[in-house]
């Protein structure tokens, strides 16, 4: 009988009340405050940024072409090696914590920064400074999954801070939504930022209570490494090509995103995502997979010791020594685990948030706006439905999604949110075209005048005597972003405990790194095509495709758990019939 076997026929606790336990912990209340801090950079320079450009009267095409400063979010695994592990002598807060206060002041100074810009004359400067917020942003998120996984003790460990993760990320857009949304009418974008900022502020305090993971201090050389079993002339080729696929695919995005703000007319989002969206892709993620994998097939599954850089080295020799054992050593770890299995775990990260994350932008032009059949609510129409209800309906979904999976394990809840995440793009679809299905539910379950009643309390709040419409409207309205966001909630809390199960901790940096920014790469670079289709086709029929698109993360879901199924060991069976 193994130990693991062993462990588990010692401990008949339930997985529910071990992972209640854990919650009398430093890290949890860490965990809680660091997700604030992660939520809200995100929040402002997405959401609240793009519901301000909408009131301006920016088109949804710009906010599309915009929206492509998130890719930092999207492509933070091109940077990730950089904090896989402490080369260095230990700061007096830890690599990790460090790394993290660092990233996390001058995010609150930008967002101080940001609002004192004019979205009609100076689009440029605007996309330059949420630029630069979201790539700290991203870094900081890569810095806090690596000490997410770094610190967790146990399975329980993990999904629980995943739970919490999900929780506190999703509790800042009360900040960066409801509340910026709706002081946005009273005090001005202005005010609103600099809250957030101080919100930012506060956040940083989880810093200070994290303990700092032992692993981030290991030194790189007591680590094994693939360099040794590779020749030299290999080892350097194949580390360039990445590097260089990489600068041409960085070049790709940034010369779009810098054409895009500054010609007359733009270059076409639909052209892009089309002709260079699969080379991006190809020479970001596909090369290194596919060259980590060739490197496994040649030389073997088994790594050695970590080599020293030789006397005779110049500095470019033992910067690719350097890059090899960050970029490769990660993905051969992974690939030589999870053999073919890591083609489809590659593949359901690349898809499985796509139907929810592809039209994230457009949600507030959608709300707000009158074209294209947007449905044209008042900003205290959408701060009350999207960010206090829509707020509390992710947090429901999140608290779900983690009693569920202590029940019945993490592959089963991983596939049902992909079908919910895939369905509740039909409400919308709906409620473009005029919300009758949704009418008929909430008539047929009784919950339309209770929804009116919210609704005519939500009016008191306007400060132009409108605020939310106390009728169908509303009614049809909170339903519909009610039901996207339980199943938005539950599908997060699924996917990042997926991943941070595929993930050995000993790189979590790089692997979680990759793994979550594929989760957003495909999205991100639809927008821009999706803006695109909004303003000829309309809303509706976006609200259609991503629903048939969403099904491919579904399929891909049930292979996965296929996969693992048919993974088990004989000695993980015999202690399951026990």
């Amino acid at each position: 009988m193994t130990e693991a076997v062993q462990a588990a026929e010692a401990d008949k606790t339930p997985r529910f009340i071990r992972a209640l336990r854990a919650l009398n912990d430093r890290r949890m209340a860490a965990m809680l405050l660091l997700s604030l801090a992660a939520g809200l950079p995100f929040g402002a320079v997405l959401g609240t940024l793009n519901a301000w450009l909408t009131v301006e009267g920016v088109t949804p095409s710009t906010i599309g072409t915009l929206s492509l400063i998130t890719l930092g979010y999207a492509f933070k695994y091109l940077w990730s090696p950089a904090f896989q592990v402490a080369r260095h002598p230990k700061p007096f807060l830890g690599p990790r914590r460090t790394w993290l206060i660092s990233l996390q002041v001058p995010i609150a100074v930008l967002l101080l920064i940001l609002p004192f810009s004019n979205p009609a004359s100076q689009i440029g400067l605007i996309a330059i400074v949420a630029l630069g917020v979201a790539l700290l942003s991203a870094t900081h998120d890569t810095v806090l999954d690596a000490w997410r996984i770094e610190v967790a003790r146990s399975e329980e460990d993990k999904d629980l801070m995943a739970a919490l993760y999900q929780f506190g990320y999703r509790a800042s857009t009360f900040v960066t939504g409801f509340m910026a949304l709706l002081l946005a009418e009273f005090i001005g974008w202005q005010m609103v930022y600099g809250l957030i900022a101080l919100m930012m502020v506060l956040a940083i305090s989880g810093t200070f209570i994290a303990p700092e993971p032992e692993m981030s201090s290991k030194p790189a050389e007591a680590r094994e490494s693939y360099q040794s079993i590779i020749p030299l002339q290999a080892l350097r080729g194949f580390t360039l090509a990445v590097a260089i696929g990489w600068a041409v695919a960085i070049a790709m995005i940034a010369w779009h995103v810098f054409a895009s703000l500054t010609q007359v007319p733009p270059p076409s989002g639909s052209a892009f995502v089309r002709e260079q969206g699969p080379v991006i892709v190809l020479l970001t993620v596909m090369l290194p997979a596919a060259l980590a994998a060739v490197l496994l097939w040649k030389y073997g599954r088994t790594p050695g010791a970590t080599l020293p850089n030789r006397p005779e080295d110049g500095q470019a020799a033992r910067v690719l020594n350097s890059l090899f054992r960050a970029i490769f050593d990660p993905l051969m770890e992974m690939i030589g685990r999870l053999g073919w299995g890591a083609l489809l775990v590659l593949l359901l990260a690349l898809t499985y948030r796509f139907a929810d994350a592809v039209w994230g932008a457009f949600a507030y032009p959608f709300y707000l706006g009158d074209e294209y059949g947007a449905i044209g609510h008042t900003m205290a129409d959408v701060a009350v439905a999207s960010k206090f209800f829509g707020v509390l309906m992710t947090m429901a979904g999140a608290a779900i999604g983690v009693v569920v999976i202590s029940l019945i394990g993490r592959m089963p809840v991983l596939v049902i949110g992909a079908i919910l995440a895939a369905a509740t793009n039909l409400l919308f679809a709906d409620l473009a075209r005029g919300g009758m299905a949704i009418d008929a539910f909430l008539e047929w379950t009784r919950l339309a005048d209770p929804i009116r009643m919210f609704a005519g309390w939500a009016a008191s709040i306007s400060p132009e005597g409108q605020g939310a419409e106390a009728g169908a409207r509303m009614a049809r309205l909170m339903l519909a972003i009610g039901g996207e966001n339980i199943a938005g909630g539950f599908a997060s809390v699924a996917v990042v405990a997926y991943l941070t199960s595929v993930v050995n901790p000993r790189f979590a940096a790089v692997q979680y790194a990759l793994l979550g920014s594929l989760t957003m790469l495909i999205g991100t670079l639809g927008r821009p095509w999706l803006g695109e289709m909004i303003e000829v086709h309309g809303y509706y029929t976006v609200f259609i495709v991503t629903f048939w698109l969403g099904g491919v993360a579904v399929v891909l879901s049930l292979l996965e758990w296929l996969r693992i199924a048919r993974q088990k060991t004989p000695a993980t069976q015999d202690a399951a019939g026990a």
